[in-house]
């Protein structure tokens, strides 16, 4: 088995590989995946930073907090802005429709969205990054069995 992180990464990855019509199946478990031109638009997946809290009523558990990062990514054209909010629209509701990730988690709730450009590859590109905090739980001796 994997540590629970991996397990969130890869139910997010499997929600939006069906859940994202626009992207098709062009969502990437990894943020150093290389997109192409003909990639695009696409989707990575990967975790960010974890904050974790001991819970000592009970059994001993760690009640923890994942920030999940999904970056959408767009060739720049006049249909920029409009193109990453309809991919986002369907990114968060795909996701808000399995919030508990099959039990993985306790909930999962977009806590920030942000949107850049970028000019520096060969074809200029627009990102929305979408970051979920992920609240789970785990016992203090094992990382792999959400509890």
């Amino acid at each position: 088995m994997a540590h629970v992180r991996k397990q969130i990464r890869d139910k997010f990855s499997q929600i939006l590989s069906s859940g994202v019509p626009l992207v098709s199946s062009r969502v990437y478990g990894s943020r150093v995946y290389p997109l192409t031109d003909a990639k695009l638009p696409a989707i990575t997946v990967y975790a960010g930073g974890e904050a974790s809290e001991l819970n000592t009523m009970g059994l001993k558990t760690l009640s923890r907090t994942l920030s999940v990062s999904v970056d959408v990514y767009v060739r720049a054209a006049q249909t920029l802005d409009d193109d990453l909010d309809a991919i986002c629209v369907q990114v968060e509701n795909a996701i808000a429709a399995q919030y508990t990730l099959n039990g993985l988690s306790k909930n999962t709730v977009l806590s920030s969205t942000d949107i850049d450009f970028s000019g520096d590859a060969d074809q200029p590109i627009g990102v929305a990054r979408l970051t979920f905090d992920v609240l789970y739980h785990t016992s203090i001796d094992d990382a792999e069995t959400a509890r």
